[in-house]
């Protein structure tokens, strides 16, 4: 099998999830790619379905102005089973089980691989940078998540965010979710979460968030001076939160937020923003606010740790995952992601004799 893997025959073909156009995306049939040098050829084991999944879908393409030139495959959560390994690779090999970080070949993202098929290479395959070696004890659904944890993970590093920090996330889908997950993990316990949808809020509070606010019967500024404590500062109101966590992509919120912004309050932004938002720099100024983005680029050393706290298994991920569809039911598992108030992260599963 490892063999023909390497040198598929014409007629060995798979079904890749492509995007071809705004709302087109299909089950394309594609040849079982090859495994040359440096890379790995892993048999994906689970794939969660990102909102940038979506993004794409909807909008047919990576967000640019220019139209597709070819299909653009998608899907960059995922974990699996190493079957092959081309010349140059150290330290990997058939049978590993791995979870793959998707940054250094744009793993559907742009790049020519994505992980919604059976099979996928590995540009660069390396351990402990694009391949992180998983236990036996750890599924693939749960690995899955070490992708999403990670993003959320980089933009609290982004933050620097510590145990003592009091924080608040807004907006409670799934890279909120993750970043509840991960705000326990660094031992942080003031987490406030904000949202509009009561199902997510339920999540936030299942996954550890002391407080969690749906916006349309509490305000943020009052929620948080509730919660965090308040002041005043140049005759300015403010609420006592160390950081803010931008995981909505709302303008109006991120404004509210930055309006009541303590002095050298931080802010991460993880979230897309569509359209360009107009910011209070006076206050900005004043108050000595640090407001940094975070595309989780180049973050081997937040994916591993994110695998580390999956593999340790000391929080209930329960939560997270709210639904799982095998490879097969995949449209009916993207309407399931597309639907906020049912879902929060969705997995594909593929048999194991794929």
């Amino acid at each position: 099998m490892t063999e023909a893997l390497i040198r598929p025959r014409p007629d060995e073909t798979m079904r890749l999830a492509r995007v071809h156009g705004p709302g087109d995306v299909r089950l394309d049939a594609v040849p079982v790619p090859g495994c040359g040098p440096g890379e790995a050829l892993v048999r994906v084991g689970a794939v969660g379905i990102c909102g940038s999944d979506l993004g794409y879908i909807a909008q047919g393409g990576l967000g640019g102005s220019e139209p597709l030139k070819q299909p653009l495959p998608i899907g960059h959560e995922f974990a699996g089973t190493v079957v092959a390994v081309g010349a140059g690779v150290q330290g990997v090999s058939p049978g590993l089980r791995v979870a793959v970080t998707p940054d250094r070949a744009y793993i559907g993202g742009g790049g020519p691989d994505g992980a919604m098929a059976p099979f996928i290479r590995v540009a660069g395959a390396e351990l402990g940078e694009t391949l992180f070696a998983l236990p036996d004890s750890l599924s693939f659904a749960e690995a899955a998540l070490a992708e999403p944890l990670s993003v959320a993970l980089h933009g609290l590093r982004v933050a620097q965010v510590t145990a003592a920090d009091k924080v608040a996330v807004l907006g409670a889908g799934p890279i909120g979710l993750c970043a509840v997950v991960m705000l326990r993990h660094l031992g942080v316990k003031d987490i406030a979460v904000f949202d509009r949808v009561p199902e997510r809020l339920d999540r936030a509070r299942a996954l550890g968030a002391g407080l969690a606010i749906n916006v349309a019967e509490e305000s943020l500024p009052d929620a948080l001076a509730r919660f965090h404590g308040r002041g005043a500062r140049f005759g300015s109101p403010y609420v006592d939160t160390d950081v803010f966590v931008d995981c909505a992509g709302s303008a109006p919120a991120l404004a509210e937020a930055i309006g009541v912004a303590k002095y050298r309050a931080r802010f991460a932004v993880i979230a897309l923003h569509h359209k360009p938002l107009t910011l209070d720099l006076w206050r900005m100024m004043a108050n000595e606010l640090t407001i940094a983005g975070s595309i989780a680029d180049a973050r081997a050393a937040e994916f591993g740790e994110a695998v580390a706290m999956l593999a340790q298994g000391r929080q209930d991920l329960a939560p997270l995952i709210s639904h799982r569809f095998a490879f097969d039911e995949f449209h009916n598992a993207l309407a399931v992601a597309a639907d906020a108030a049912r879902s929060a992260k969705v997995i594909l599963d593929f048999p194991e004799d794929a």
